[in-house]
């Protein structure tokens, strides 16, 4: 049984949101739901109440109300549309809290200790420029918008903007390259594309006008399209961002009330096996799943600080920013995660006031790594929420005993093709280091084997949720009859979602821990010999039974390593092995290994290590001179 990192306050237990929303349950439906996994096992089988009890408990705004929530005769590879006759907005809801308090406190790289800071009503009327400027432009319902920027306050408003009017938008990181761009901004070629001609990263300046400029040319925008520059200075043949919003015209901001599967947002899968797929969300969806997973599992109103690195072109983002829902105050960053030190910056944004501190499992390895220390810093943080992959028992611990045993950890699991997560957590529960903590609320969560039926608690299967859910995908881009939507969920299991991970329940904590496809474990080390000019990374994975190292997979996870850190953290090498070294306390070999590989046998000539140890680390031996040897990918920088 894993160790117990977290035993739930009382108080706050019977304060929380999900105990109070639980209560409303238990009056209105005449039940008596006595914990989370009895609300759980309600949400999914009375799904009409539940999804119209979330309508009806949750704030949302909505000019037209629905006849019901959810057609319970329709199976999940149906496809069915939520909340038939409403009509609401996406933007209106996000920005429903009025008033000086403090939406959204923006830094950088450049401005670390002083952020930029932005009251609802400011945020409110940036919104409102931008929607002026749109509808000046000709940009109406339906048409697409394209932003490629950092987490700042013009993106978000400009997404915000993009939702008021009833358009779609798809956002890109700046540091994406042009075949990245190209495969995903040539499949939807915005009406106009707004994005900065340069970007700051890691203390220095990166020019990125020519890479925009080749994909606006390459995609042949229609007639009428139009290249934005959001940055400070504006390339030739690009349009000012304050040349553009001067068309406005003074319009007062309304929001275009829209069906609920409304397409809002394009995210694109990651290509690994074709033509990245234009995962299409709508405004509804993403408003109900935002509200329930921030305001139930994350217990967040108008006290929240909450903060989560990442890019805008994951879903990650969106999601992070439906904390707004809730009227609480959210925190962008533009730049490396550890810049100009990982204790500085870890500092600056703990100095934002944030309660609520999210991170991938990787930027809390890093923090091990420099041996920073986070107390001095940690201020008002309750949570930490994880995402990208389970934080291991190991980092769980650390994070305990350095964030403190009141923080709770939050690991959740989802993805793109949700825009949310099947696997979450709740302050209201104990939490076990190296596991998911429950099931999202609503997401009727299994694990079936290859047979398809459910297996045992406590062996592992494929995760597959067997009801519908309203943030579904709308659709995928270009995708007539929806042939690649259902091949991509629906093939494997009749009328079942299977998601592509594997997945194990622990019978004795309820705890889940995803286990991914591949992978049995992996480590990372650089090198650096005499004659090498600069380090080299090396990932070293050890594969589950009867796998294989494939170009998919190396093409995987330096998507996730460039996504979750940076493009200077992504391995040059992979290499498949038998063994990865370890001490007798369980510790991995990383600085040895590194050893090993940088100097070749005479790494060995002054060092001590066990007989163990010295056996495995020798099986390394052969990559001193990699070059001299084939059977693992270098990566292309």
């Amino acid at each position: 049984m894993p160790p117990r990192i977290l035993e739930p306050d009382p108080e706050f237990i019977e304060k929380s949101y999900l105990t109070v929303y639980r209560r409303y349950i238990n009056k209105n439906y005449g039940l008596s739901l006595q914990s989370y996994y009895d609300l759980h096992e309600w949400s999914i089988t009375k799904r009409n109440d539940f999804w119209m009890s979330l309508w009806n408990y949750l704030p949302i705004k909505a000019s037209s109300q629905p006849r019901r929530a959810a057609d319970e005769s329709l199976h999940i590879d149906d496809i069915p549309e939520f909340y038939e006759g409403s009509r609401l907005n996406y933007a209106e809801n996000i920005l429903s809290r009025t008033g000086s308090g403090i939406a959204v406190k923006a830094f950088n790289e450049e401005n670390l200790n002083c952020p930029e800071e932005l009251s609802w009503d400011q945020l409110r009327e940036r919104v409102r420029v931008f929607v002026d400027a749109l509808k000046s432009s000709g940009i109406a319902k339906g048409d697409v918008i394209c932003v490629v920027g950092g987490s700042t306050v013009t993106s978000l408003a400009l997404v915000i903007s993009a939702a008021a009017i009833g358009a779609i938008v798809a956002c890109f990181t700046t540091d994406a390259g042009e075949r990245v761009l190209l495969e995903r901004i040539g499949q939807i070629r915005p009406k106009v594309l707004f994005a900065v001609p340069d970007y700051r990263y890691n203390g220095k300046l990166h020019d990125i006008t020519s890479r925009i400029q080749m994909v606006w040319d390459t995609i042949e925008p229609a007639a009428g399209s139009e290249l934005v520059s959001t940055g400070k200075h504006t390339p030739p043949g690009w349009t000012s961002l304050d040349k553009y919003c001067s068309r406005g015209t003074g319009r007062p901001l309304e929001f275009e009330q829209v069906p609920f599967h409304t397409p809002y947002v394009i995210l694109f899968s990651s290509g690994t096996t074709g033509t990245p797929k234009g995962i299409v969300h709508s405004q509804g969806g993403l408003l109900v799943n935002g509200l329930k997973e921030h305001r139930l599992h994350y217990n967040h109103d108008e006290h929240a600080v909450h903060y989560h690195y990442a890019g805008i072109g994951w879903t990650l983002w969106n999601i992070m920013i439906g904390a707004l829902f809730c009227g609480s105050q959210i925190v962008l960053y533009d730049g490396s995660p550890f810049y100009p030190s990982p204790e500085k910056q870890l500092a600056a944004v703990m100095a934002t006031g944030v309660t609520s501190f999210g991170a991938g499992p990787r930027y809390f390895t890093e923090l091990m790594k420099a041996n920073v220390n986070p107390r001095p810093y940690v201020g008002k943080v309750d949570k930490i929420p994880s995402a990208g992959a389970l934080l291991t028992e190991q980092q769980s611990i650390w994070i305990r005993d350095n964030f403190g045993a009141h923080v709770c950890q939050i690991s959740t699991s989802g993805g793109t093709e949700l825009c949310g997560n099947f696997i979450h957590g709740t302050q209201t529960l104990p939490v076990y280091a190296g596991e998911n903590a429950v099931k999202n609320l609503g997401m009727d969560v299994d694990v079936f084997g290859p047979d398809g039926r459910r297996v045992p608690e406590g062996e592992s299967g494929e995760l597959v949720c067997k009801k519908p859910f309203p943030n579904m995908p709308v659709c995928f881009w270009n995708d007539s009859g929806r042939k690649k939507y259902r091949a991509a969920y629906f093939e494997k299991f009749p009328h079942v979602w299977t998601h592509g991970d594997f997945m194990r329940i622990n019978p004795e904590t309820k705890g889940l821990t995803i286990l991914g496809r591949k992978v049995a474990d992996a480590i990372c080390v650089g090198q650096q010999r005499e004659q090498d000019p600069s380090e080299r990374l090396f990932l070293f994975l050890l594969l589950k039974d009867g796998k294989s190292l494939t170009k998919e997979l190396e093409d995987r996870i330096k998507s996730a390593t460039q996504r979750d850190l940076s493009r200077r953290h992504v391995p040059q090498f992979f290499f498949a092995v038998e063994q990865i070294p370890y001490n007798v306390n369980g510790k991995k070999l990383e600085i040895p290994l590194r050893a090993v590989l940088s100097e070749g046998a005479k790494a060995f000539e002054w060092r001590k290590f066990t007989a163990e140890e010295r056996q495995a680390l020798e099986r390394y031996l052969p990559y001193f001179e990699v070059e001299k040897i084939g059977g693992g990918f270098k990566a292309k920088l």
